[in-house]
C-alpha cells in the first residue's frame, strides 16, 4: 500500500491561473474604487498639490485617466491573444501601481499637520484648524498669545 501522490503540475498551475486571474482583477477593481472614494474626500489643500505635481510633470488629469485606460486595453488585447506572462507582469504592475497610489492617498491623509518643537512640546500654527477660542496657557503662567516659537532657556551646565 505505498500510494505516492504525484501532482500534474501543468494542469495545477492552469487550475491556479484560472482562479488567480479573476481575483487579480476584483482586488486592482476594488483598489481603484478606494482611490476613488479616498480622492473625494481630499482635503482642497492635498487636491491642489497632486493637480500641481501633474502639472509639473506636463500632464493633465485626462492624461493619467487616459493612460490608465489605455493600459487596461492592452492588458486585455494581451490577454486574448494568450500571453500569459506579459499580462501577469502587466497586472502585478498596475495592482502594485494601484497599491502604492492608495497607500500614498492613506497616509496623506492621516498625518497632522503639527510642528513639534526641540522641547517636545506641540507648537500650534495661529491657522490650524483647531477651533480654540481659550489663551492657552504655558507651563511657567506666561500666556501664549500665538506668537513665534521660543526656544526654552536652559539652566547652565556646571
Amino acid at each position: 500500500m505505498n500510494e505516492s501522490v504525484h501532482f500534474n503540475t501543468s494542469r495545477d498551475f492552469r487550475a491556479i491561473t484560472q482562479c488567480n486571474a479573476p481575483l487579480n482583477n476584483y482586488i486592482g477593481f476594488g483598489m481603484l474604487l478606494a482611490i476613488i472614494k479616498k480622492r473625494q474626500t481630499m482635503s482642497n489643500k492635498d487636491v491642489l498639490l497632486e493637480q500641481a505635481a501633474i502639472s509639473a510633470a506636463g500632464l493633465q488629469q485626462a492624461h493619467v485617466l487616459g493612460i490608465f485606460a489605455l493600459l487596461i486595453l492592452i492588458i486585455t488585447m494581451f490577454a486574448l491573444l494568450r500571453l500569459k506572462k506579459i499580462t501577469w507582469a502587466l497586472l502585478l504592475l498596475l495592482n502594485i501601481v494601484l497599491f502604492a497610489y492608495l497607500m500614498k492617498l492613506t497616509v496623506d491623509g492621516s498625518v497632522n499637520e503639527t510642528i513639534i518643537g526641540p522641547d517636545g512640546k506641540v507648537v500650534r500654527n495661529d491657522d490650524s484648524e483647531d477651533e480654540e477660542d481659550e489663551e492657552d496657557v504655558s507651563p511657567s503662567g506666561v500666556e501664549n498669545r500665538g506668537t513665534a516659537y521660543e526656544n526654552p532657556t536652559l539652566p547652565p551646565v556646571s
